[in-house]
């Protein structure tokens, strides 16, 4: 009889893994693709939803940690951004176009790196650049960088900063030949 117990409490934890991984799929998929939509959630969508919302299930995983999501192990592969500086000299021409500043610890390189989570607002967000101060905020961020990128650069009297997020093809894109993701423009300053 223990042994029947021990398996169902690991059935009944592995269960809601999977649903909590299923509901952050979903969350995210219809959350980034249809943002702006009025959609009909599928079945298991809905389910998944009803399960994670149910009280007991929902004090669970907020207790233990569950409700953070498993999104990492998802097939939808999150975009990531490029941040591109052109550094120019006082005549227009091209000195060097770079990716990074100059970073001298790994902390500094992931620190640098997460802030590129701050601007995925600019993409999924449906008010407009103009109404939002967090995006005047992220503006200045994105500034202050290359700020410090021109100040690395001697002989450089300009910066110009773009922000890219990566398109990467679909799946039926990809079965079609279109192996080769393209960059869209996100934000740029001067």
């Amino acid at each position: 009889m223990k042994r029947k117990w021990q398996l169902f409490g690991i059935f009944l934890l592995l269960f809601m893994v999977f649903t909590i991984g299923l509901k952050g799929t979903f969350d995210g998929y219809y959350g980034f693709y249809y943002d702006k939509e009025q959609y009909k959630k599928p079945f298991v969508y809905e389910l998944s939803d009803k399960i994670v919302a149910f009280e007991p299930v929902s004090m669970f995983t907020a207790y233990t940690g569950f409700d953070t999501g498993y999104g990492f192990f998802a097939p939808n592969v999150a975009s990531d951004f490029v941040l591109l500086f052109e550094l120019q000299d006082a005549n227009g021409n091209v000195l060097e176009e770079r990716i990074m500043p100059e970073l001298k610890s790994k902390e500094s390189i992931v620190r640098y790196t997460s802030v590129f989570n701050m601007f995925m607002d600019k993409v999924v967000s449906s008010k407009k650049k103009s109404e939002s101060q967090y995006f005047k905020y992220l503006d200045v961020v994105l500034k202050q960088i290359a700020k410090s990128v021109l100040n690395e650069h001697h002989g450089a009297t300009k910066c110009t900063a773009k922000l890219y997020l990566y398109d990467y093809p679909t799946l039926d894109r990809y079965k079609k030949g279109e192996k080769t993701d393209n960059l869209i423009l996100v934000s740029q300053i001067k």
